[in-house]
């Protein structure tokens, strides 16, 4: 993994969280597609235009220059204050925001900020907190991955969303675990500065049994195990052992995300559903020198920890109906050249066992929307990284487009909605408007 790749992942996992449906039936052709160019529509536009952190005041404006897409950015911490007690004042501000994207005409595509959780589920449920093998907790976000209690107080959240506002009222649901809310496990600039954090090692996620996991968590197969250790309880730690630990750590980082999937759906929620994809992630031949070194924090990439394996967790993800794929890396300066898309061949790239010019070659999202061809994901959609993770240029919007036509994406959401009037290069509402133009 180059430099430059590393550091867009570590920009984007760590940046200020970025608060990230298509009408009718989605084409059978899509099922069959492997980045080989647009797919082929019914009726109405082609694609699905948007923005991140829309602005409510400009929901007309933008309506009238072709963007479908509002994106509504909803905080678990200021609508539940103290547990169970809601935040009247911050409803109304809620509903007053959705009714202007409604006016509008807008599609609305909200995030239920899970990983914005409020300070009283720390402060009253320690385990709500990840712990890392030092034995540091997290609080940036919440241990959605092994804590039962975090899900349930999770859950009573959104039954109120869908009691106060409806969750039909949604064309969209953004999906993630990471403080960004993203498939990944939450990074901060502190442990980014230190040895590499695995957060695995709260009380539940060790236990044996199933006391304070969620019941769909998978166990730990070798409690107490660390990272980099050569041995456990006494013999030899072998590299299958190693391995079995590692894919457990990934299948539980994947069974929050299902969690999340199911239950939406258990509110009989029929929108779609988005789930995250941060940056490349790593490849499978780091995935393999990180099992070799025991995982050993000095040395492997820094990613590992984090469960940025999309070509495994993606696999892991068992609902697809409805769930798009979302790389949120656009024109993210990836690949040579820069920012490039895909091509038909890309689908006889075996993402278990890539060339070796991939890694360097491909642009982060092309490898994504590989990575979800090959476990069938019919809906894929896109988002820009933004200009904190690569600065924008002038047609840096074509870019991205042609980057969402070549790999057959749904859509695309620009980040952020501020940049169309802000004098960023290439970001312009106007620039926006006109791409729309060309591509519905």
């Amino acid at each position: 993994m180059t430099p430059a790749r590393r550091e867009a992942f570590r920009r984007a996992a760590t940046r200020a969280a970025v608060y990230r449906r298509h009408i009718g039936i989605v084409a059978v052709a899509l099922l069959v597609v492997a980045c080989a160019g647009a797919p082929q529509r019914g009726e109405g536009p082609r694609y699905e235009f948007g923005t991140l952190q829309t602005m409510p005041e400009k929901a007309d404006l933008e309506r009238s220059n072709g963007i479908q897409v509002a994106h509504l950015q909803i905080f678990w911490n200021r609508y539940e204050t103290s547990e169970g007690e809601y935040s009247s004042t911050y409803l109304e501000s809620v509903k007053s925001e959705l009714e202007r994207f409604q006016r509008a005409g807008s599609l609305v595509e909200v995030s239920l900020g899970l990983h914005h959780a409020p300070s009283w589920l720390f402060e009253d449920y320690p385990e709500a907190a990840y712990v890392d093998q030092y034995g540091n907790r997290l609080t940036e976000a919440p241990n959605m991955v092994f804590s039962r209690t975090v899900r349930e107080k999770a859950q009573r959240y959104i039954d109120r969303v869908a009691r106060d506002i409806g969750l039909a009222n949604f064309w969209a649901v953004r999906v993630g675990v990471s403080g960004t809310g993203e498939f990944s496990y939450p990074s901060t600039e502190d442990e980014l500065t230190r040895e590499h954090a695995y957060w695995a090692f709260d009380d539940n996620a060790q236990s044996p049994d199933r006391a304070g996991r969620p019941p769909s968590a998978p166990a730990n197969p070798f409690p107490g195990w660390r990272p980099g250790q050569r041995d456990h309880e006494g013999k030899d730690f072998t590299e299958d052992q190693v391995r079995e630990w590692y894919d457990w750590y990934l299948r539980a980082l994947a069974d929050a995300v299902n969690w999340q999937i199911e239950y939406y759906k258990s509110l009989r929620y029929d929108g779609f559903l988005k789930v995250l994809v941060a940056g490349t992630g790593y490849y499978p031949g780091d995935y393999r020198r990180a099992v070799e070194h025991y995982l050993d924090t000095t040395v492997e990439n820094r990613l590992v920890p984090l469960g940025a394996g999309f070509f495994k967790t993606l696999g892991y993800v068992r609902d697809h109906r409805n769930v798009h794929v979302v790389p949120t890396s656009l024109v993210d300066g990836t690949g040579e050249p820069a920012n490039n898309g895909c091509e038909a061949t890309d689908r006889h790239v075996d993402v278990l066992d890539p060339p070796r010019h991939v890694p360097d070659a491909w642009s982060s999202m092309r490898w994504v929307t590989r990575i979800a061809r090959h476990y069938d994901f019919a809906l894929v959609s896109g988002e820009s990284a933004g200009p904190q993770v690569s600065a924008y240029y002038p047609g840096v919007m074509s870019d991205a487009a042609d980057q969402m036509r070549s790999c057959g994406l749904q859509g695309l959401m620009w980040a952020f909605d501020s940049n169309l009037y802000d004098g960023t290069p290439g970001s312009s509402l106007a620039d926006y408007s006109a791409v729309i133009s060309r591509y519905n």
